[in-house]
């Protein structure tokens, strides 16, 4: 098991993968200010790491095998190591030279880099350890390896053959980001080692033995005049760890030629970085030159071909543009690449590629474009160089494309624009999706995650339930069928202190009044005909908990009676029984029309609506607040695929027909009108309005009406007619019923251009 990135622990042994040394780890829970420092000693031991886990305090101890405790380690060591580790994180191996007065203040330092690096996310490991563990796995990466950046200590040239192999194949067979810390003390010598012959391989048999460094560089040279850059490369790279000095130099122009064969620009300027020769210098020349010439036709059809298949082929859209954005970074060289959308007015990263999500402050350019719509081409800014291009779903912006390089990097902006163009175009289906599917709110934080919505009537709402649970009066609830009435008192109810108890609901409307009785107040064994057995009623069921009433207006007299009665004494009589019991049920009651205008007709007792009517809670109508329709829809849409296996969104044509309809029937017309769609349309892709119901198309078109006049004239034609019709086409009857005289009405059917026979050959009598 790998313990903290660092330490390998199996039978009750743990050892340090960076050192070789073993230790010992203790778990403490203490205050904080109790806690030791690092490199603080303790019988014998050092404390040479440590990691906060919640309450608890993981500390690593290690016994130094020369018993000596070394001073504090250089800070320009460590400065240096941060420096290549952020460049190792950005894709660009490398290897840093250190040099220590001895083995004790190295061990020190040793001990600290490795903890940087394992902060870093890099797992640091000695040499040694890492050829003994990929020797042990038969060169295969253990599970806990195969993806991880690498940190490799080798101290003094002091490397086992299968260290020697396991740093040749990191330097020419994996790509992963990895940094050689190569170690020289003073009180031991320098002594660069050649390979023996079996180990130089590239998944090949053994070639000729490796007499110096100026072989490997030769060799370097001949494999790349033959075409297997490859391979030289590989052999470059060799030169490169195992050369020091002047050596050295000519290993890394080697390195680069190769870079720059492969057209890895910004990986040769890197290698050339710490050389100040002749050559180096016409290398950087080169890179300069070849940096700014645009990439052929062939090349760019290629790149454009290979962002098409990745979003045709792979399934998953979020998968998809993850890989796109690598394919991007590869074929631009650039630091990091996102496609970004926008989420409350800030930008944020869907996905990326590079060392870290970029945070919005970094996403001004692409902000931008999602703002304009309008390409922002390579450009330099404070720190790097940004370019960002909107992708298009349809009519609007959906998403942007952002890439960032870093500040002096050769960048070609016609290559950049010819590609992030194709791959706007390209990814922009899988971007619509990805941002569809996020944008599906989740269970919302708190007490009321069914209440979906920010318009000003729901937050109204929101404010009324939080008010209502934190009480015990009875709750009324007024609102149109199917606006949600149920799904607020459930949420009075699971705000309140009662909502470990239980929740009953009745439908008054839906019961005959002696059905209601029993159901609501519990009867005795044979109190009437089919009541073979005793049965509690809803509210001794809810004792302790809230009754739900729905539809409470249609309750009839006699019922109120006895709900009223029950409500002011808080006594509960079952039928056919003499004696009564005492309940403790809150009431939640519901319905579609006001309850005042119900009293004033004479349908509903005043004393109950006074008894019922404490604590009021209004909810709007969804034609009221369709600023809630996007986010009702993708929360229904949501539930629904998550129910059906679907993997369909919908088009932003299909939510501008949505938004367009009235919604008599509220919020489980809304539902119900989904549910036909996700039915009648395709399992995967854009479902477009053509799949909508007929009467919202309708709907649609009859309110596209451009200008407030045609839609009042259209309205006053409708209505006329209307009037004509009721009046058997006599002008004086229709103009009476409209509230104007004959002749009034006659100049408004002349300007409305109804036809005589439209008027039906009317009389004027």
């Amino acid at each position: 098991m790998l313990m903290l990135d660092r330490y390998l622990v199996a039978g009750g042994r743990a050892l340090d993968l960076a050192t070789g040394a073993a230790i010992r780890w203790h778990v403490r829970r203490q205050p904080a200010k109790s806690s030791l420092s690092l490199f603080d000693v303790r019988a014998q031991a050092w404390l040479i790491d440590f990691d906060v886990r919640g309450h608890s305090r993981v500390e690593v101890w290690e016994r130094p095998a020369s018993g000596r405790f070394p001073a504090a380690a250089a800070t320009d060591a460590l400065d240096t190591f941060r420096a290549a580790l952020a460049d190792a994180r950005d894709g660009r191996p490398r290897a840093l030279d250190l040099a220590e007065p001895s083995t004790d203040t190295w061990a020190r330092t040793h001990r600290l880099l490795a903890r940087e690096a394992r902060l870093a996310g890099f797992v640091p490991l000695a040499a040694d350890a890492l050829g003994a563990v990929l020797s042990q796995a038969r060169w295969r990466w253990p599970s806990w390896l195969k993806d991880r950046s690498l940190v490799v200590f080798a101290t003094n040239t002091s490397l086992t053959n299968d260290a020697t192999l396991a740093l040749f194949r990191l330097a020419t067979k994996d790509a992963r980001p990895h940094l050689i810390v190569r170690t020289a003390t003073a009180d031991r010598p320098w002594r660069p080692r050649m390979m023996a012959a079996p180990l130089h391989v590239h998944e090949q048999g053994a070639v000729d033995v490796i007499q110096g460094p100026e072989a490997l560089i030769e060799r370097s040279r001949q494999l790349r005049m033959t075409g297997q850059v490859t391979d030289a490369e590989a052999a470059a790279r060799w030169g490169v760890l195992l050369t020091t000095g002047p050596e050295q130099a000519a290993a890394r122009c080697a390195l680069a030629r190769c870079l720059i064969a492969q057209r890895r620009l910004l990986e040769a300027r890197a290698a050339l970085l710490s050389v100040s020769t002749a050559e180096a210098e016409e290398l950087r020349n080169q890179i300069v030159r070849d940096a700014y010439e645009p990439k052929t036709e062939p090349a760019m059809v290629q790149a454009f071909l290979d962002v098409l298949r990745l979003c045709q082929e792979v399934d998953d859209a979020s998968l998809a543009l993850s890989r796109t954005c690598g394919l991007i970074r590869q074929h631009l060289s650039a630091t990091c690449v996102a496609f970004v959308s926008r989420h409350r007015d800030q930008p944020y990263a869907i996905t990326h590629a590079g060392a870290s999500p970029p945070p919005p402050a970094h996403l001004e350019v692409a902000l931008r474009v999602l703002d304009t719509g309008v390409p922002v081409p390579a450009a330099d800014s404070a720190q790097s160089v940004e370019a960002a291009w909107p992708i298009r779903y349809g009519s609007s912006v959906v998403g942007a494309v952002w890439c960032r390089w870093a500040i002096g990097v050769p960048v070609v902006a016609q290559d950049i624009a010819t590609l992030l163009g194709l791959a706007a175009t390209a990814a922009a289906p899988a971007v619509h999706e990805t941002v569809e599917r996020l944008r599906t709110p989740m269970a919302a934080a708190g007490l009321i995650p069914d209440l979906i919505g920010d318009s000003p009537g729901m937050q109204t709402v929101r404010h009324a339930v939080l008010r209502a649970a934190a009480s015990p009066f009875p709750v009324l609830i007024e609102g149109e069928s199917g606006s949600g009435k149920e799904l607020v008192a459930r949420a009075v109810h699971a705000a309140s202190v009662r909502r470990t108890r239980r929740f009953c609901a009745l439908n008054c409307a839906a019961l005959a009044d002696e059905l209601v009785e029993a159901e609501l107040f519990g009867h005795t064994r044979g109190a009437f005909t089919g009541a073979i057995a005793e049965r509690l009623g809803l509210f001794e069921e809810a004792q302790g908990g809230t009754l739900f009433l729905d539809e409470v207006a249609e309750l009839s007299p006699r019922v109120q009676a006895k709900l009223l009665r029950t409500l002011q004494e808080g006594e509960v009589r079952r039928l056919g029984e003499s004696t009564t019991r005492k309940t403790d049920a809150r009431i939640v009651a519901a319905t579609n029309r006001p309850l005042a205008g119900e009293v004033e007709v004479g349908r509903f007792r005043s004393d109950l609506r006074y008894r019922l009517d404490v604590l009021r809670i209004s909810i709007p109508p969804l034609r009221d607040r369709l600023e809630d329709l996007p986010a009702l829809v993708r929360h229904g849409w949501a539930q629904l695929a998550q129910r059906t296996g679907s993997r369909a969104v919908l088009s932003p044509a299909a939510f501008s027909l949505l938004g367009s309809y009235d919604w008599p029937g509220n919020v489980r017309e809304l539902q119900n009108v989904l549910a036909s769609i996700m039915v009648a349309g395709p399992a995967r892709g854009v479902i477009g309005p053509q799949m909508l119901p007929a009467h919202i198309t309708r709907a649609a078109a009859i309110g596209t009406r451009s200008t407030l006049a045609e839609a009042r004239r259209a309205f006053e034609s409708h209505y006329v007619r209307a009037a004509l019709a009721r009046a058997g086409g006599r002008l004086l009857v229709a103009a009476r019923e409209l509230g104007v005289s004959r002749q009034g009405l006659t100049k408004l059917m002349t300007r409305l251009d109804l036809e005589a026979a439209e008027r039906g050959g009317a009389a004027t009598h």
